[in-house]
């Protein structure tokens, strides 16, 4: 059975990750964004202690598309260092699975 992954990465603002989903769908690199409410976000970055409203966005996709979309949202984030982390579900419904394999081709 192939892998599939769920791809968290935040974004500045509901218009990018709402951006960066069409991107991903259009490549068929993902069968599903999801992008969610607004969060506020505390983190460190260049030494610094920040704080900023982000919009989630969870990518479903196969496993071995991750370095794809990675990409993909490095090359048009507007964030110098995005934070991209992906979860392997522990279990998932075959049907699922086949939806998403078969969705994401990575041929538009």
């Amino acid at each position: 059975m192939t892998e599939i992954v769920d791809i968290h990465v935040t974004c500045s603002t509901l218009e990018e990750a709402r951006q960066l989903s069409h991107q991903l769908l259009d490549a068929k690199l993902a069968a599903c964004c999801q992008i969610g409410k607004d969060i506020d976000s505390r983190y460190w970055y260049g030494g610094k202690q920040h704080r900023g409203d982000e919009s989630p966005l969870v990518i479903k996709t196969r496993g071995d598309f991750f370095d794809k979309v990675a990409a993909v949202i490095r090359e048009s984030h507007s964030y110098e260092t995005p934070a991209i982390i992906g979860f392997k579900p522990d279990y998932a419904d075959e049907a699922t699975v086949a939806w998403i394999v078969e969705t994401c081709t990575g041929e538009a």
